[in-house]
């Protein structure tokens, strides 16, 4: 249903920062739109609303939703995502007031230059002052829709970002601005994504009050959310609130591991990144409040910190009446559920668990730092994130939004949306290979999982415009456009610097398009093309030219066995065991990065090697997940070397999948079609003497539990009618 012809994008006046933005970071107070409006008593009443930015809406004094950070980031100028609100139980019969309070999101960025080199407003497809849409129906009839007979009125947030925090006055005056008009012509279609909200307030494990009477604050746990914060003041006093992920040497907040684009970051070459004109310094997650006389309350509307830590300037302790921490992500519902009886396996689940949800917000994002969408990590957390969640509805908005910028060539980018990286990509506007493979790999993953041949059908033609560029280049060269195996404990400190096996990596990723396109094909009954010809060539081309005499791939490294073992180079239980060979003679490390971890997890426990997974994942000395959690933060961190590393980062929680293929015993097979098809084969481990798992699919609820006790071990399973299992 479109939206009424009459409806216009409305706005207060458009935002001028100068000609260089350096203007951003001074105060710009948000724009508060107010409609007044009279009713009658009424049965049914939707509000529909598309915003540029993000929102808060509210109909006579009530939230239409508990929804927060309301606006899907996209690429606007393809499509802009509205939502649907039934309001008739806060209609009044006589007047009401409908307003709607405008935040910048993703759409009004700041000119900060990530990394010292990527600024946003320079490098989205559009960027502007956040502005919105409205519709209101009554009983089957428009009753209003947004257009020059609101009134716009400056708001209380004198500054907000989604990196940077917030600047709240609580003694703001709401003077009235020139509301500006826009005929609507954007693509407008229902949001997709379930909304973000937020869910059980965390209150402080401590707070010190130190000698100059800050408050030093300690949440406990690791989380991405809002602060709620009470207390008295006094007119014209200032409170500051920093938030940090990690605490230093000195057991003060540690700043820099969540700098918005490592902006202030001294690197080893002895200078700080810089943020270009007007930027701080430093870019931290700060929120300032401009206090009034006697009781001030807070909280976030527009921005989430990625927070154990929380250092507060201007209130003392006596001060304060009420502090608390309000995780905030996509309301993502569960659909796997493992427990144990080994306590550090429950710390490593709920890590995975807490870690993803900290980094989704309507997009699969990596950290709080950089906040966006690689492809990347996508592929390589694909199996644990939809063992544990319902992700159908993010991956078809993900699928669309890589679609939405792919380049004239066929290339999809390097983030989803696109946001101007392309770290040794294909082309301009296009990613390295493996963050380009998560387009179609995400497409065939919604197949196995939830069924979703329509989406198979729709995004065919753009996979195969994708494909056939790629598979048009000379291979030797495209095989240079990739990053290898990321995050591998072998690379040096600077992140990439000896990334293991980055040619034969690309190599096979480039054997993993043309597979990935035969089976489109195959799924969708269409003639054979010659792509799975051309699989079969790169393959072979792949053994002849990287086979070592010792039977391992590449330069010889795990990741080399991996990835050969997932294109079948050679007898899948004979790689297997060279891989536990080569985790035994190097410590017993996985040093696999991201993406050969997670092919080295299903390969050992495919061939009964789930004990050598086990001994890694408990292992005690760094590199080591235990060192990783050492500081009680119950999150995971980026890498297992620290430097640069944020302490909120998911993309190592793939281990998560080896808890439910493993010990829960459950395997969606290659061939499932929505999960129809599933492998049962729990490893019995001897660290915990109990197990039991479940996983929700379309077709029912497969529930494992296996007991040892003084008779052997009892092992349990109830399968849904209509899942095949071996």
């Amino acid at each position: 249903m479109a939206f009424c012809k009459d409806a216009q994008w409305i706005s207060g006046p458009i935002y001028d920062y100068g000609s260089d933005d350096a203007g951003y970071y001074q105060d710009h107070p948000n724009h508060v739109l107010v409609r007044r409006f009279a009713a009658g008593s009424c049965q049914m009443a939707t509000l529909r609303v598309a915003v540029l930015g993000y929102a808060r809406v509210v109909l006579n004094g009530k939230a239409v939703s508990d929804a927060r950070l309301l606006g899907d980031w996209t690429n606007p100028t393809k499509v802009v995502y509205y939502d649907t609100f039934d309001v008739a139980k806060l209609l009044h019969e006589g007047e009401n007031e409908l307003v709607v309070e405008l935040g910048n999101g993703w759409y009004n960025p700041s000119p900060l230059t990530m990394f010292g080199k990527y600024n946003l407003r320079e490098r989205l497809a559009e960027v502007g002052t956040p502005t919105v849409l409205v519709e209101l129906n009554i009983d089957g009839q428009i009753a209003l829709v947004s257009n020059e007979s609101w009134t716009c009125y400056e708001g209380g947030l004198l500054f907000n970002n989604v990196y940077l925090g917030e600047t709240r006055d609580l003694a703001s005056q709401a003077r009235e601005l020139a509301i500006v008009c826009t005929p609507n012509t954007r693509n407008l279609e229902p949001a997709v994504v379930e909304r973000c909200r937020c869910f059980e307030p965390v209150t402080p494990a401590s707070i010190r009050e130190l000698e100059d009477k800050s408050l030093f604050v300690d949440f406990g746990v690791l989380n991405t959310g809002m602060v709620d914060l009470a207390f008295d003041s006094h007119t014209g006093r200032e409170v500051v609130v920093r938030y940090a992920e990690e605490v230093d040497e000195h057991g003060m907040p540690y700043y820099a591991s969540s700098y918005a684009g490592l902006v202030g970051e001294v690197v080893p070459e002895g200078f700080a990144i810089p943020g270009g004109p007007g930027a701080p310094e430093r870019a931290m997650q700060i929120d300032r409040i401009l206090c009034v006389e006697g009781k001030n309350h807070f909280v976030n509307t527009f921005s989430v910190h990625s927070c154990r830590y929380a250092h507060i300037t201007g209130i003392e302790r006596g001060d304060l009446q009420h502090l608390a921490f309000v995780p905030v992500h996509t309301d993502l519902v569960a659909t796997g559920d493992i427990q144990t009886g080994n306590e550090f396996f429950g710390a490593l689940v709920d890590a995975a668990v807490r870690t993803k949800l900290n980094n989704v917000h309507g997009v699969w994002e990596d950290c709080a730092r950089e906040r966006l969408g690689y492809g990347g990590d996508m592929i390589a957390l694909a199996a644990s994130n939809l063992m544990a969640f319902d992700c159908e509805k993010l991956i078809r908005k993900t699928v669309r939004d890589f679609r939405n910028d792919q380049t004239a060539a066929g290339g999809v980018p390097e983030t989803a949306p696109f946001v101007g990286i392309g770290s040794n990509g294909t082309a301009p506007g296009e990613g390295p290979l493996l963050w380009q493979l998560a387009y179609p790999h995400l497409v065939l993953r919604a197949y196995q999982f939830y069924g979703a041949k329509d989406l198979v059908e729709t995004e065919w033609p753009y996979v195969k415009k994708l494909v056939d560029y790629l598979l048009a280049w000379d291979p030797a060269e495209l095989a240079q456009h990739c990053l290898g195996d990321h995050g591998s404990v072998q690379t040096s400190e600077n992140f990439k610097s000896g990334t293991p096996d980055k040619e034969f990596v690309g190599w096979c990723t480039i054997a993993r398009f043309a597979r990935a396109a035969a089976r489109f094909e195959e799924i969708l009954g269409l003639s054979d093309t010659g792509y799975a010809d051309r699989y079969d060539a790169l393959r072979e081309r792949i053994r002849t030219q990287y086979e070592r005499e010792d039977g391992t791939f590449g330069d010889g490294t795990q990741t080399g066995i991996a990835f050969a073992a997932d294109l079948g180079l050679a007898d899948e239980r004979e790689l297997a065991a060279l891989l536990v060979n080569k985790i035994e003679q190097e410590g017993g490390i996985l040093a696999t990065g991201i993406f050969g971890t997670t092919l080295a997890f299903d390969l050992l426990h495919r061939n009964g090697y789930s004990d050598v997974v086990e001994r890694w994942l408990l292992r005690d000395e760094a590199p080591s997940f235990k060192a990783m959690l050492a500081s009680g933060n119950g999150a995971l961190a980026e890498q297992f070397k620290t430097f640069l590393s944020s302490y909120n980062h998911a993309m190592f929680s793939s281990y998560l999948q080896w808890f439910y293929q493993g010990l829960g015993g459950i395997r969606v097979a290659d061939d499932a079609v929505g999960c129809d098809h599933v492998e049962i084969r729990p490893y019995l481990s001897e660290q915990t003497d109990h197990v039991e798992c479940s996983f929700a699919t379309r077709l029912g609820t497969i529930h494992t539990k296996w007991i040892r006790d003084d008779n052997g071990v009892h092992l349990m399973y109830d399968v849904p009618a209509g899942i095949r299992v071996n």
